[in-house]
Parts: structure tokens; C-alpha cells; sequence
């Protein structure tokens, strides 16, 4: 997926926020025309469900529905329409559009997690390595920001520099880096 990035406006951020939409959005690419019937089977709900979530992502203006590439007018295909999204939760934003956006990322991300160490022995020997790490420690809240700013600049080195450089089919595999650092609470 291109690296260019797009703020979310209050519609859009409200019509992301469901774990379903997400994995959709995860999947999609601007210029890359997915089917229904293949979201349906990678995701592993029914097409009517995939559907459904599609429309509402249209509405948003994050997905549009396009000729299928093989010009097969009976096949419903669909391309993400906006880069990856960034949400900013400053305070112009509605906070409760942000927190279900938050718990449905976190629902989404978990999700993941989970379905990959259901794979894990499945899969072929480079990808049965994942790396998870959680600690807690103390900061102060000067710590926290630079530490924040630090593991952002590691991620987006590897998002800038790898781009558009892979594709499906060339070897490479989707790999999902989640960073998270709030204060904890007991």
C-alpha cells in the first residue's frame, strides 16, 4: 500500500470503527480491486456480511466499488479509495468516535494475534517467529512521549522503506507490527 497518509474525518473514523471493518480496511489497497466472495473467504464471514460492512465503508468514502479487472460484470469488486488512515484524537475530535475506534482496534489486533497462534505450527518455518513483548515500567510522562516518538521512528522506517516494494506472490507475506504504550492501571 502506498505510504501516503490520510486524517480521518469524524464520518470516517466512526464507519472504521468495527473489528470487521477493519480487517476489510487492513486488506484493501487504493488501485487493487478485491472481491467480495475473496474478502469473504480470507476474512471468513459471509459475503452478505462483507457486504454489508463494504457499503458502509463506501458511505464513509474509504472504499469505492469498481469494474472487476476481468470484466466480469456479475462480480462485485471493490479498492480502498483513501490511503491508510491517521487518526488524530486532539481535541476537535469527537472522543467517543475515538475510544470505539481504539476498543475496535484493539478487538481487531487481538483477533489476529489469536488467529495466528492457531496457524503458528501450520505455517512454514520463517513465519512461525512472532515477537511479542510486554513490560511494565515507570516514567515520567517526558519518558513516555520520547519512548513513544522512538518506537514510531523504528515502525515507520520499516513502512517507509519497504512501500510498495512488495507484492502478493512475490514471497513477502502481510506481517502486522501493533505498538501500544498507555499508562497502566491496575
Amino acid at each position: 500500500m502506498t505510504n501516503t497518509r490520510h486524517h480521518a474525518d469524524l464520518t470516517q473514523l466512526r464507519a472504521v470503527s468495527h473489528p470487521t471493518r477493519i480487517r476489510i480496511m487492513n486488506m484493501m489497497e487504493p488501485g487493487k480491486a478485491c472481491t467480495v466472495g475473496d474478502i469473504a473467504e480470507r476474512i471468513g464471514e459471509s459475503a452478505g456480511t462483507i457486504s454489508y460492512h463494504l457499503r458502509q465503508l463506501a458511505k464513509a468514502g474509504l472504499v469505492e466499488q469498481v469494474p472487476s479487472p476481468d470484466g466480469d460484470a456479475r462480480k462485485s469488486c471493490w479498492q480502498a479509495s483513501t490511503p491508510k488512515l491517521i487518526v488524530n484524537a486532539d481535541g476537535d475530535t469527537d472522543q467517543a468516535s475515538v475510544e470505539a475506534l481504539a476498543q475496535s482496534a484493539s478487538t481487531a489486533t487481538t483477533e489476529a494475534r489469536l488467529r495466528y497462534y492457531r496457524a503458528e505450527s501450520s505455517l512454514p518455518e520463517p513465519w512461525r517467529h512472532s515477537l511479542d513483548s510486554m513490560s511494565i515500567i515507570r516514567l515520567t510522562d517526558e519518558e513516555f512521549s520520547q519512548m513513544q516518538q522512538e518506537l514510531l521512528t523504528v515502525a515507520n522506517k520499516w513502512i517507509n522503506t519497504v512501500g510498495d516494494r512488495h507484492t502478493e506472490g512475490d514471497g513477502s507475506e502481510q506481517v502486522m507490527v501493533a505498538l501500544s504504550a498507555f499508562r497502566y492501571l491496575a
